[in-house]
């Protein structure tokens, strides 16, 4: 997935969270696995496949790699401004 395909996806799973007032929960979430970016992005790899959904795999393929953390975490961030 190139980073024009990923960040709307990003954009929307951001806008999602902070719809539900999730902010919080999430910055805690992404702090707990930004050391283990390489290690999250590859366990969102493997459960892709098993996901029920495809709106779910499109999420689990923006967060392959470590990148896509930190880009999730700014939207977020940027978000609740």
């Amino acid at each position: 997935m190139t980073p024009d395909e990923r960040i709307p996806i990003l954009q929307e799973l951001a806008h999602g969270i902070a719809r539900r007032h999730l902010e919080a929960p999430a910055r805690i979430a992404l702090d707990v696995i930004a050391p283990l970016g390489f290690l999250a992005g590859q366990i969102a790899l493997f459960a892709r496949p098993l996901l029920p959904s495809e709106r779910w795999r499109m999420y689990a393929a923006a967060l392959e790699d470590e990148e896509s953390w930190g880009a999730l975490r700014r939207l977020i961030d940027d978000s609740t401004c």
